[in-house]
């Protein structure tokens, strides 16, 4: 018995150690108290074979059921074998020693313990906390996908629609789906920046150019510009243009090629070799349309900054209307077009292009009033839209069908394009007061040239012939020292030459053929150093033709005589006129003789004086001259006299010995006598 003690003893000693290296306050030597139905375990518990267990468990007490009320079966220990139960004086049991090989049978039935056991998942509370957060996660991570995904697919999306049933088909086309293009603020842009007159895309057909331009930019470029871009508008500009105006049928990289070692579609990088004529040398550009910087396009002028500044296609077989969305190119400063079959009206939005100084539209089939806007274009100096009036170019269209300029609207079906009209050297051109060129012949321009034209004291070129200009040449018109090239020919003029004409110290080119021109030819002529071409030929005598009934104006009954224009003899002083080559003066009543002077015109290359009054001799002078330029290597006659017979029986006018054709004054007819 003393032996079972001290195993006793030692045992409560290890379970009092126990509970206190973990904290428990019962203290040593105390027994648990075991309530009915409920069984407490030390947070550091050990197993069985002396293993550590982790956590706690607790047996909740439970409302006893029918099967409960009858306890398990408990074998009775052997009370008289050592390691059997005992109980103190209050009738509570004593933990007795065990022997080691008992010690797997001395276990309460009612509160065996497996230690590898673990309670359901589903009760485990650390598990339903992690559960709970990783659901919230989940459902987190799903409604930013969704949200990032419908974001991006927005352009996409296609709304179902219920159409009611009609009759027949609507002529209306399909809207395709949006894209995210579509959405990214480009049609916004372009429609309040570039296009003109209140257009807007809602109402533009698919078909129109502005459109087509559009879709190209959304869709087709590779370029793909944003809304922000700051080449944006130039590049629809352009795109513009080439839709506008038939691209694929340009002469020259307008074509995209879909076979050979460049060929490429869908508007991507291809290239274009232009043989230029006037160097000689093949340039390397870049197609119209073709996804690449629009700066290296045939034609297309940039700056270093990358803003176009200027566009050259001249004789490219441009087919169309100029759109007035091309002022949107507020940089340009030189537009040249010519010699195309470009039709329809000048857009009066050039008048708002600030740095616009060289405008060149000749050579097409232009017609309508020049708009009074193009005056607002204070910086122009180079205007030149002639040539619209009786030129016949014809361009082939991609349908293959023809344009030619020399119809209104390029078709014939309208008639003859009688070119631009309206008064185009009225008191506004004082506004162009950087002008250096106007170029306007072969219109049907009217109206009188006023006085303002003498304030364009940088004007070099004015070549207005071949219109219906009339009235007087004013005689402010002497004060452009500069201008180097009068041209007034075929017009409906009625004046004499300015007296002060010799103040314009740079003139070489005076031309007033077939004019209502009368007086003689002002001594200060005399006094224009530079003067190479003198046209004075030609001059006509015109009625009035008026209406019988109203008595309006109708038109003009023109003679060509020489008996009305200039009159008057040659000045001795023409000798001062040594840079002269060309002297035309045939049909006017000129009177005199040839003055020997003129052989101090060794330049002198062309001179027509038949059908004048002129009488005498050639003097020996003139005729030297024709060992130098006064001769035709091509044998066409270029010193024209009345040295035949007068009407036929009568002495010539002038007797010459060198003359190239001699003319008959009276029948006019002239024979080479070379």
């Amino acid at each position: 018995m003393a032996e079972d003690d001290r195993r006793k003893k030692k045992k409560k000693k290890k379970k009092s150690k126990r509970r206190a290296e973990n904290g428990d306050d019962v203290e040593a030597g105390d027994a648990l108290p075991i309530e009915s139905g409920e069984a407490e375990f030390a947070s550091s518990a050990y197993t069985p074979d002396g293993g550590e267990l982790h956590g706690s468990a607790e047996v909740a007490a439970l409302m006893p059921t029918d099967e409960d009320l009858i306890p398990a079966p408990i074998e009775e220990p052997d009370m008289g074998e050592a390691g059997g139960q005992e109980f103190n004086e209050d009738g509570l049991a004593v933990a007795m020693a065990v022997d080691a090989g008992d010690e797997d049978e001395y276990i309460y039935a009612a509160i065996e313990y497996d230690p590898d056991s673990k309670p359901p998942l589903h009760k485990n509370r650390r598990f339903r906390v992690y559960t709970c957060i990783a659901l919230i996660v989940v459902v987190a991570v799903v409604g930013v996908v969704v949200v990032y995904v419908t974001k991006s697919a927005k352009g996409t999306q296609i709304n179902d629609q219920f159409i009611a049933a009609t009759p027949e088909p609507t002529r209306s086309p399909t809207k395709s789906p949006v894209t995210d293009r579509e959405q990214a603020g480009i049609i916004e842009q372009i429609e309040a920046g570039v296009l003109q007159r209140g257009a807007n895309f809602s109402v533009i057909e698919r078909d129109d150019p502005r459109f087509l331009a559009l879709d190209w930019i959304l869709h087709y470029d590779q370029m793909q510009l944003e809304s922000d871009d700051v080449n944006l508008y130039q590049r629809y500009v352009l795109a513009l243009l080439a839709f506008n105006l038939e691209s694929v049928e340009w002469f020259n990289c307008g074509r995209h090629m879909n076979i050979g070692p460049n060929g490429t579609e869908n508007f991507v990088n291809e290239d274009c070799i232009f043989d230029n004529p006037s160097t000689g040398q093949k340039e390397d550009f870049k197609i119209w349309l073709s996804s690449t910087d629009e700066c290296d396009w045939f034609g297309v002028i940039c700056s270093s900054d990358g803003v176009v500044r200027g566009l050259e296609l001249i004789g490219n077989e441009l087919i169309g209307q100029i759109p007035p969305e091309i002022s949107q190119l507020r940089f340009l400063q030189y537009l040249a077009l010519n010699g195309n079959c470009l039709h329809g009206t000048i857009p009066a939005e050039f008048g708002t292009m600030p740095n616009l100084l060289s405008l060149e539209l000749q050579g097409n089939g232009l017609s309508g009033e020049v708009p009074n806007e193009i005056y607002s274009a204070s910086k122009l100096q180079l205007l030149n839209v002639a040539m619209q009036f009786q030129y016949a170019y014809t361009c082939k269209r991609e349908d293959g069908s023809q344009v030619n300029t020399l119809y209104a609207g390029g078709d014939p079906a309208n008639g003859y394009n009688w070119g631009l009209q309206g008064q185009i050297l009225g008191p506004e051109v004082a506004t162009w007061r950087s002008m250096k060129g106007l170029h306007i012949f072969s219109n049907s321009f009217d109206g009188t040239i006023a006085d303002e034209i003498g304030d364009l004291k940088y004007l070099v070129f004015l070549r207005a012939q071949n219109n219906a200009i009339a009235g007087m040449i004013p005689s402010p018109i002497t004060r452009l020292s500069k201008l180097r090239e009068l041209m007034l020919g075929k017009n409906e003029i009625y004046s004499d030459l300015p007296p002060d004409i010799g103040n314009m110290e740079d003139l070489e080119d005076l031309r007033v053929t077939e004019n209502e021109m009368f007086g003689g030819i002002p001594n200060s002529l005399y006094q224009l150093k530079k003067l190479k071409k003198l046209w004075l030929e030609d001059t006509l005598k015109c009625e009035e033709i008026r209406d019988e009934k109203s008595g309006n104006l109708t038109g003009y009954d023109c003679d060509m005589s020489s008996e009305y224009g200039f009159d008057g003899p040659i000045s001795s002083e023409i000798g001062n006129l040594s840079r002269l080559s060309h002297l035309i003066i045939n049909n006017n009543p000129l009177t005199g003789t040839v003055p020997s002077e003129i052989g101090q015109c060794e330049a002198l290359s062309v001179l027509h004086m038949h059908q004048t009054k002129i009488t005498g001799t050639i003097p020996d002078d003139l005729c030297l001259l024709r060992d130098k330029n006064l001769n035709s290597e091509s044998g066409t006659g270029i010193l024209y006299a009345d040295c035949r017979p007068n009407n036929r029986t009568e002495d010539p006018f002038v007797s010459c010995s060198c003359c190239s054709d001699c003319c008959d004054h009276t029948t006019q007819v002239c024979v080479a006598d070379d």
